[in-house]
């Protein structure tokens, strides 16, 4: 086959112009073919040819691409191979600098629930102290209170006993002063009597008006007497009334002076001993098995170079026979 410069086969118009004599391949083509001389068998030859040749073209560049994409992936793959493993690494340094960082999370956690443990048990046994303090200091105030209470109760009780002896005492000196009185004025009356009966009998003589005149003298000192009875009488009424008015009082005062008295106050309850603070339960995170970094990175399945370009060819020739076959029918179906 006959190439022109530029390295591809002549066309009809190259192969006319070609000098007398010269090698023409499509005549003779058609010469033996028995095709007639207007049949373009050139033209059919060429632009089969050409075919052929771009189809060659293609399919090398077609390879030449299939080998530099199956080497960009090899080495994509093998970067990111790199970046996997490097990522996996790090995530292994990454998951142990976390759990470390939680340990420590957690144990500062555990200083400080002690420290309020702590500062709460400190807070709860000073308030105990200070609340122990007042219930003493008020249980003493309260005994000093009723024993003082007991003590004035007593002596109340001592006063009113006193004041009431002192008043029966002076009702009854009151009495015995009237009933002393009364003998007194009765034996002044008597006295009287018997000297004014005397002096009656010497200056009176006997008979009948002698006889009057000691008649009337006996009547003046029943008289007498009978109002020294009366009076005796009802001083000494008084003097019972009096007496039972002073144990009326006596009576009450007591009474008002036991309403006064201060009951036992008895033992103060003391205040209730603090509980120890309950202290929360921490647990540390489990040591990092393999498991937990997971699969070591792998590197992909890769394509291989060679057979990539093969298979670039393969459907490329594939392509140029069937180029061919198609041009070669075509020429048989005209002939």
């Amino acid at each position: 086959m006959m190439m022109n410069n530029l390295g591809v086969p002549y066309n009809d118009v190259e192969m006319s112009m070609m000098p007398p004599g010269s090698n023409k391949p499509h005549e003779r083509l058609k010469e033996e073919l028995g095709v007639e001389s207007n049949f373009n068998l050139g033209g059919v030859i060429a632009g089969a040819a050409v075919n052929v040749i771009g189809g060659l073209i293609g399919g090398s560049k077609s390879s030449s691409a299939a080998k530099s994409q199956a080497r960009a992936q090899n080495e994509a793959a093998q970067r990111q191979l790199q970046y996997d493993t490097k990522a996996w690494e790090m995530g292994k340094e990454k998951l142990g600098a976390n759990r470390d960082h939680l340990i420590k999370e957690i144990q500062a956690k555990e200083r400080n629930e002690s420290r309020v443990a702590n500062f709460k048990d400190a807070s709860n046994l000073s308030k105990y102290n200070y609340d122990m303090l007042i219930r003493n200091r008020e249980q003493t105030s309260l005994n000093k209170q009723f024993d003082l209470s007991n003590k004035v109760y007593t002596e109340t009780i001592g006063y009113n006993q006193l004041a009431a002896e002192a008043g029966f005492d002076d009702e009854i000196r009151a009495l015995e002063q009237t009933r002393a009185e009364a003998a007194f004025d009765k034996q002044e009356v008597d006295i009287e009597f018997l000297i004014a009966e005397g002096q009656s009998r010497a200056r009176t003589a006997s008979g009948r008006s002698g006889r009057k005149l000691s008649q009337t003298m006996h009547a003046v000192p029943g008289l007498a007497l009978a109002q020294l009875s009366a009076s005796l009488t009802a001083g000494t009424e008084n003097a019972n009334r009096a007496l039972a008015g002073i144990s009326r009082e006596w009576r009450s005062a007591d009474i008002a002076a036991e309403a006064q008295k201060m009951l036992d106050p008895g033992t103060l309850p003391s205040p209730i001993v603090p509980y120890q603070t309950p202290m929360a339960e921490f647990v540390m995170p489990r040591a990092l098995e393999e498991f937990d970094f997971g699969p070591e990175p792998v590197l992909g399945a890769m394509a291989n170079v060679s057979a990539a370009g093969d298979a670039v060819w393969g459907s490329t020739i594939s392509s140029i026979a069937g180029t061919v076959g198609s041009s070669i029918s075509s020429i048989a179906a005209k002939g």
